[in-house]
């Protein structure tokens, strides 16, 4: 009888600001992380949105994430995906941001984000004590 495989686990969303995201983006091709942005453009043609946070703007491509809630321009969300940076010339232009790879996509609008960027301190704390 063959042996039941379970399939590979994905990683969880490390939490990042968008500015470190782009502080590390060499060190960040790869991993999985979950980042928070305002909405600034969607294309559903494509399934890609382009999300900005502290003056910084990151492309997601939401064509793994299930349909249902429609991506409202100006709106604020949550992605958790995988980040893939171009080469070396590529990243470190403007016009060509780093793209996250979404599998999940959340409107956080009803979110107090300085509330929320106050716990995650306190939780880095902690987690750095350990």
């Amino acid at each position: 009888m063959p042996r039941f495989r379970a399939p590979a686990m994905l990683a969880h969303g490390q939490i990042r600001s968008m500015k470190e995201v782009h502080d590390n983006l060499a060190a960040m091709h790869g991993t999985s992380v979950r980042v928070m942005g305002v909405l600034r453009s969607f294309d559903p043609d494509t399934s890609t949105a382009v999300v900005e946070a502290d003056g910084l703007r990151l492309v997601v491509d939401l064509s793994l994430v299930p349909g249902g809630d429609p991506h409202r321009v100006g709106s604020s969300y949550q992605y958790i995906g995988e980040l893939e940076v171009g080469t070396q010339s590529e990243s470190k232009s403007k016009s060509a941001p780093p793209t996250l790879r979404a599998r999940v996509a959340r409107n956080v609008d009803g979110l107090d984000q300085e509330v929320y960027r106050r716990a995650l301190q306190v939780r880095r704390k902690f987690l750095a004590g350990k």
